[in-house]
């Protein structure tokens, strides 16, 4: 354990209980016997009873990564938990991939050479990393990991509607703390933990989502990170930093919680969904070994672990591009999405001034638009918007409490094409215009 913090006080009930699953356990014993041993320990199917062959994939820029016989056939079996490690044992033809497996070049290992060159931790022997499906899949058991039915948790207001409806039915007790153009704002998050009842066992953890925010499109500056930092070391609170749009920042990035942790007090969320495809469903954690542990322990006895032939074109991918190649893809995407987000707000001030406020976005896919005049949105979205074949979403469905009127929607520029945007806005300002006319 990382030294002053005592991990046994940040772990749910259910995770106290969590052990390693003793089938995927005794996959060690397999690592550690003599190349003769005849294995009749793993219930895998058989490789040569798969339909599959071989693939080649057709990148977007003209080139080709392959999946030969030996990758499909490795990419179809069982895989280690906490992501792709490979091994061809010439003791056992059929390929035990469902145990822990040591490669130089897997895809783990690629993945943590990500986080050393994006967040330079300061100490990163003292955490480990776990694929899962997708971001949202490792979000969930984070929260697991640490919340038990009633338990507070300091979030993001307004927040991802995924999280807080998770949230909600899990039970836990959701402390919104305020936003502003900076993130979650410190002062807020000091207020409610000072003036916290006596009565009342103080939260283990916040949850931010600090680039890009969904739904608000702010950033958090470097300040306010090490402010909520501070205020994290005062009262011993895990940071839960879901990250997805991290690596679509439109100015120089900011540094992570992950960065400035020194403490182990961070849990990192992040997603490729943004930035090579969603349907791939492949996202990463990173925790402090204690915490990374019990995580694996949970993917071991739910999901086994993520799609083994999504990481496997990941893995390749990597090796044909190499990180250079990545920061080459990444500053294409960036740009691509940079591009959209001017278009929008070009159209916004052409012909939403003055009937609405907003900060513009320094990374991610959203803009957050305070509409004047208008006490809450729900009714002009679903009734009036819609019907002029425009459709935004109501501010309302990002807040825990729903009984309240909220004067936001939230607009995204990522999906539509470009030329869809102005006239979507123009539509939408013809319905404002209206509306505001007959208050």
């Amino acid at each position: 354990m990382v030294a002053g913090l005592d991990y046994t006080r940040f772990l749910s009930e259910s995770a106290l209980r969590r052990q390693p699953n003793a089938i995927r356990e005794a996959g060690q014993l397999f690592l550690r016997s003599s190349p003769s041993t005849i294995s009749f320990a793993a219930g895998n199917p058989n490789k040569s009873s798969f339909p599959f062959k071989e693939a080649i994939i057709s990148l977007i820029d003209g080139t080709t990564i392959q999946l030969d016989a030996s990758a499909m056939a490795e990419a179809l079996q069982y895989s280690s938990t906490p992501g792709y490690l490979f091994i061809s044992n010439s003791n056992c033809d059929s390929l035990v991939f469902m145990f822990f497996f040591i490669s130089q070049a897997d895809l783990l290992e690629w993945l943590k050479k990500l986080q050393i060159r994006y967040h330079s931790p300061t100490d990163f022997n003292r955490y480990d990393l776990c694929i899962t499906n997708g971001s949202s899949e490792g979000l969930s058991k984070v929260f697991e990991l640490i919340l038990n039915p009633g338990d507070a948790i300091l979030i993001d207001s307004p927040c991802y509607p995924g999280s807080i409806d998770f949230l909600l039915a899990y039970g836990a007790d959701i402390i919104s703390i305020e936003t502003d153009s900076n993130g979650m704002n410190a002062e807020h998050l000091n207020e409610i933990l000072s003036n916290w009842p006596k009565s009342k066992g103080l939260p283990k953890t916040l949850y931010t989502i600090p680039t890009g925010s969904n739904p608000t499109g702010t950033s958090m500056s470097f300040e306010r990170k090490i402010n909520i930092y501070d205020i994290a070391r005062k009262y011993n609170l895990l940071i839960i930093e879901d990250d997805p749009y991290y690596f679509l920042q439109f100015t120089k990035p900011e540094p992570s919680f992950l960065s400035i942790d020194t403490d182990g007090r961070v849990i990192r969320l992040d997603s490729m969904s943004k930035i090579l495809s969603p349907g791939m469903r492949l996202g990463f954690v990173t925790a402090p070994i204690p915490l990374w542990q019990k995580i694996v322990y949970h993917q071991q006895v739910t999901s086994m672990h993520a799609s083994a032939i999504s990481q496997m074109i990941l893995l390749k991918l990597f090796e044909k591009w190499n990180l250079s190649g990545f920061d080459e893809h990444l500053q294409s995407i960036m740009k691509f999405y940079e591009n959209r987000k001017i278009l929008m707000i070009d159209a916004i001030n052409k012909y939403l001034k003055d009937m609405v406020s907003f900060h513009e976005p320094k990374a991610g896919m959203f803009i957050w638009l305070k509409i004047h005049g208008v006490e809450d949105t729900r009714k002009l979205i679903y009734e009036k918007v819609l019907s002029k074949e425009v459709l935004l979403l109501p501010g309302s469905i990002f807040f825990v409490d729903k009984s309240k009127n909220y004067p936001y929607v939230r607009v995204s520029y990522s999906l539509c094409a470009l030329e869809q945007i102005e006239i979507g806005i123009e539509r939408f300002s013809k319905v404002l215009q209206e509306e505001l006319i007959h208050l």
